[in-house]
């Protein structure tokens, strides 16, 4: 009984512990935790002693099993004791000398015996009706102590849930840098607008990796990640800087202070407990019905756009966010999707954005054919892309010296005919564009190998092994033509093109070139016979770069069909049935060789700092 009356005490404090503990509203995890693990250990102790009791339930059933089988022998002792007893009772008539003490005396210890056993299997049952109380009461309280292990786990799953709303849904400032290229067809307004955007969009995805990153169970929060639809508000913003670097790129820094969201109850989904937890009232962002639908534009929602084919673009009110598969911040409200693929129909709708988001759009291949004018520019892999291609139409021309002026490898002009439209680029290959195709490939031109990268000196070449093209022996910038690459180089390059964007790329035949740089003229130049002063980048043609190095690509007005630095600039690679040629002039070569017509035969592994390229892609 004192054992039954401690265990009493134990389970009367420890019940009272944990209802104090469902009592209090502004537990912590960790101090439920604490209390669940304190209520753990209690239980286990208190099995102990629940088996304890089970097992001395048993021993003392098992004795009184024992007293119980003692006495049947001990009644059939005392059977035996009187019988012997009446049987000298009897032979006493016949005989009063036999003693009958001894049978008296036996028959009374058996008597005695035999009441004492059945004294002790009364009380050793009392005992055991006893203890069964003692373990049913026993089996009781465990059981309602787990019970309150049980709740208090609930209240753990409530107050993680709690925890995670209050760590998510948690205020914040971001200063963010975003640096984007002005297209030529935007205002100054409309690109500062949208590298705002793009430089909020920033700022949402980072703040809500913050936010992950700071959860208490942030790891489990990030498996479950796709699963929920976290967002981010945008509270209010403003410009620490803006304006134009030196690279040409328009840059924005923006202060933007934001708020993490948790809409529809996600935080179930990222702990991944029941969603009871979460029902038990209206959480931020939730309806209740008859509520009527309001879409915050301030909140950012992720939305996730796929597609059937690679190397998309994916264009997203008016602005290219790059291919599918895609992930983007968006502002709550309408938004045009449009995802665009040469060769297919576009795919546009219209969708209104209030939660987390996925579009599986299906292209289907068109009768698509190019257009003159029309500009290409495809996706290569992540934000990167090709060179800015410019569409030539299908035609005959006449190729050659057509003027007098030319030299006899110029003569004698012909008709040629160009039988199928094409893109060009509509400048000469960037320092930029062919790095992004070194970055990604780890090429190495072949001057890089050789050291056989030329300049000239006194009007002739000299090799420069300290030369390349990311030290063409003069400054140079992103925006300026790569140089110091020999017709393999250009090659590689185009095929690499070729591989990325699943287009055929090369480099131009001399054919496509010259019609290309006359764009419909018949004259030495394409605006007539004269280069004038200031029109182009060759040696003495009056600009600042002239003699000097080449100027940074599209400097000078373009011709008819859209090419950027035909004249001058850099000499560019060209095929020919019979091999390799430059054509185009450059910034040290006299103004006469930059002529349309005018032609240069070299190796195709020669590469000099005033050869580039540029490249065509087929339909």
């Amino acid at each position: 009984m004192m054992r039954l009356a401690r265990l009493a005490l134990v389970m009367a404090s420890t019940l009272t512990f944990a209802s104090t503990a469902l009592a209090q509203q502004e537990m912590t995890v960790e101090e439920i935790a604490n209390q669940i693990s304190t209520l753990e250990s209690d239980f286990e102790n208190f099995s102990g002693t629940v088996n304890t009791l089970q097992q001395e339930e048993r021993d003392l059933r098992e004795k009184l099993q024992n007293l119980r089988e003692r006495n049947s022998e001990l009644e059939t002792k005392r059977e035996s004791a009187l019988a012997e007893m009446n049987d000298r009772y009897q032979r006493l008539v016949e005989d009063p000398t036999i003693d009958i003490a001894g049978a008296q005396e036996a028959y009374k210890q058996a008597v005695m015996a035999h009441q004492q056993n059945k004294a002790d299997i009364k009380q050793q049952v009392s005992l055991v009706n006893e203890k069964a109380r003692e373990v049913e009461e026993a089996r009781v309280s465990k059981h309602s102590l787990i019970n309150e292990i049980e709740t208090l786990k609930e209240q753990r799953n409530l107050a993680r849930v709690d925890r995670l709303e209050n760590e998510f849904n948690r205020t914040g400032e971001l200063e963010v840098s975003q640096s984007i290229s002005c297209d030529r067809q935007e205002t100054l307004g409309q690109c500062e607008n949208r590298g705002k955007l793009m430089a909020k969009q920033k700022a949402s995805k980072q703040y809500l990796n913050t936010i992950l990153d700071g959860l208490s169970e942030a790891s489990l929060a990030r498996e479950n990640i796709e699963k929920a639809s976290p967002n981010v508000q945008i509270l209010g913003s403003k410009t620490i800087s803006n304006g134009f670097s030196g690279a040409g790129n328009y840059g924005v820094k923006l202060a933007v202070e934001l708020r993490g969201q948790l809409p529809q109850s996600q935080a179930c989904t990222l702990l991944n407990v029941d969603m009871r937890y979460c029902a038990s009232e209206q959480r931020p962002g939730e309806l209740q019905a008859g509520d009527e639908e309001t879409v915050d534009s301030s909140v950012m929602h992720p939305l996730t756009i796929r597609s059937n084919v690679y190397d998309d673009e994916v264009v997203i009110d008016g602005v290219s966010y790059g291919s599918t598969p895609l992930e983007v911040m968006l502002p709550g409200g309408e938004h045009q999707i449009e995802i665009l693929k040469y060769g297919y129909s576009a795919y546009a709708e219209k969708i209104l954005l209030k939660d987390a988001t996925a579009i599986r759009a299906e292209l289907e291949k068109s009768d698509y054919s190019f257009t003159r004018g029309e500009k290409i520019q495809d996706i290569l892999y992540r934000d990167v892309r090709g060179p800015e291609l410019v569409v030539v139409p299908a035609g005959k021309f006449k190729m050659g010296d057509l003027v007098g002026n030319g030299l006899p490898n110029e003569r004698p002009a012909e008709t040629r005919e160009i039988p199928t439209a094409l893109g060009i680029s509509d400048t000469e290959i960037t320092v930029e564009q062919f790095g992004n195709f070194v970055e990604d490939t780890a090429y190495v031109t072949e001057a890089e190998k050789s050291g056989t990268c030329a300049s000239l000196s006194d009007g002739r070449p000299q090799f420069n092994e300290k030369l390349s093209w990311k030290n063409p022996g003069f400054k140079q910038s992103e925006s300026s033509p790569v140089v110091c690459v020999s017709y393999n180089d250009a090659q590689a390059y185009a095929e690499w093109l070729t591989q990325k964007s699943g287009f055929k790329y090369s480099i131009p035949t001399e054919a496509e070139w010259e019609y290309a740089a006359r764009a419909g003229s018949e004259t030495d130049f394409w605006w007539g016979n004269d280069v004038g002063y200031g029109k182009a980048n060759c040696r003495n043609c009056g600009t600042d770069w002239s003699n000097t190095r080449p100027a940074p690509v599209a400097s000078f007005h373009r011709n008819p069909w859209g090419l950027y630095d035909t004249v001058g600039n850099v000499w560019e690679w060209a095929e020919t049935d019979e091999g390799v040629v430059v054509k185009g002039g450059a910034w040290n070569f006299t103004p006469s060789l930059a002529r349309v017509s005018t032609r240069m035969e070299l190796p195709s592994d020669f590469n000099s700092n005033y050869i580039g390229f540029r490249v065509v892609r087929a339909q």
